[in-house]
């Protein structure tokens, strides 16, 4: 999918989200829910054929006070809004995401043992874990070097799927993180090779991937069923490596009960 597509897409339902009435705009005589483009660019302040091209991917000069001014009457959430100018404007990342980890990354994760923790890309490509993880989560070194990806894992592991619970909501969580990291990086290929992968594998990451919801993924919770059968629930949390952006160290806490 192009970025023109996703900044459609995303617009359109955004729009579709918020009630005419909240503007003093009439609900009567509409086709389909929420604002249409002439409201939107009324309320933002630009022209209706420049928001329609907006909409339509086609060549205009944008400014990112337009694009807040029109977040601001879809009512984007922060993490919205981000994924929006970022898609619009891009985001580069470092080079450094394609780094070796240092050593020093390695041994904090290992320190981190009996705790779960791993490291990975942006692209959720997973570069290294620890004993606990690989115990408790999912053995990646088990899984071709291709698929040792969190997105992948969600999708293609039928193992895992039936070891998550509320497997849906947690796919489509890690989904919307995922879309919301492509849009802020620079580093498209790396995200493609993973997206273009699903789509060939997944029927259901076909269904999920074209709606357009973002999130950070800064914590959280998950309940995984180990190898063993024994259930297991975690809170979790997402840390930038310094000096490394598009490098996070992923760390699960056991929650009591």
């Amino acid at each position: 999918m192009s970025r023109n597509q996703d900044v459609k897409n995303f617009l359109t339902q955004q729009r579709a989200r918020v009630d005419p009435q909240q503007h003093g705009f009439s609900t009567q005589n509409r086709r389909v829910p929420g604002l249409r483009r002439e409201e939107v660019a009324q309320l933002a302040a630009v022209s209706v054929s420049w928001y329609t091209w907006l909409e339509q991917g086609r060549e205009i000069n944008i400014s990112l006070a337009a694009i807040q001014r029109i977040g601001k009457v879809l009512q984007l959430s922060h993490t919205e809004q981000a994924y929006l100018e970022a898609l619009i404007f891009g985001n580069a990342h470092s080079e450094a995401s394609r780094a070796e980890l240092s050593m020093e990354v390695k041994a904090m994760v290992d320190a981190l043992n009996p705790h779960p923790a791993f490291v990975r890309r942006a692209n959720m490509d997973i570069l290294y874990w620890n004993r606990a993880a690989q115990s408790l989560i999912v053995d990646w070194a088990a899984m071709p070097q291709e698929d040792r990806n969190s997105l992948k894992l969600m999708f293609v592991s039928d193992d895992y799927r039936q070891r998550i619970h509320g497997w849906e909501e947690a796919a489509r969580h890690t989904l919307s993180a995922f879309r919301a990291n492509y849009a802020a990086s620079n580093q498209a290929q790396e995200f493609e090779v993973v997206v273009q992968d699903l789509l060939a594998r997944s029927e259901d990451f076909r269904n999920m991937w074209h709606v357009p919801d973002v999130s950070k993924m800064g914590a959280g919770n998950k309940t995984i069923i180990d190898v063993d059968g024994k259930v297991n629930s975690f809170t979790y949390t997402s840390l930038q490596v310094d000096n490394a952006p598009g490098i996070y160290l992923i760390f699960y806490l056991a929650r009591e009960g």
